[in-house]
């Protein structure tokens, strides 16, 4: 559990920092969170109950995305000229929320239901990547729209 809080603490760093935004890196997080999230499913049978699941779980992700990457403050760096993004502190909480049920459901064993459950939570943050990067990326366009 203390490498889960050190982890997190750094994510939490990360997110809060304003960093320039290159579109051609946008895709990267989102590919290896799908990576992970369907490495994690093997092993797994693959049921009509457990992809309604997922499904629900990636929608759930795709809506706390939207909300993250509409609270990102996308801007011109004064000083250095370039695009930039901030995570806000709802944003975070919101991704802390979803990583802290993620790992309580897989402490909980390893009974099919609680496999299933823990798996198809994963489907929340890889939704939620995809849609805040679609979103600054939305909004970095804007940005460069505005500026011409």
């Amino acid at each position: 559990m203390g490498s889960y809080v050190i982890i997190l603490v750094i994510v939490v760093f990360l997110m809060l920092k304003e960093k320039e935004i290159r579109p051609s890196r946008l895709w990267i997080t989102p590919a290896l969170f799908a990576y992970l999230t369907f490495s994690s499913m093997t092993g797994n049978t693959l049921t009509a109950g457990s992809f309604f699941l997922y499904s629900i779980c990636l929608l759930v992700g795709l809506a706390i995305g939207a909300w993250r990457g509409k609270l990102d403050k996308v801007r011109i760096h004064p000083v250095t000229g370039k695009a930039t993004s901030q995570g806000s502190i709802a944003g975070v909480i919101l991704f802390i929320v979803v990583m802290l049920l993620r790992v309580l459901a897989g402490s909980r064993g390893a009974h099919h239901t609680f496999l299933s459950l823990s798996t198809a939570l994963l489907f929340i943050p890889l939704g939620s990547v995809i849609a805040r990067r679609y979103f600054i990326y939305l909004k970095y366009k804007q940005l460069l729209g505005q500026r011409s």
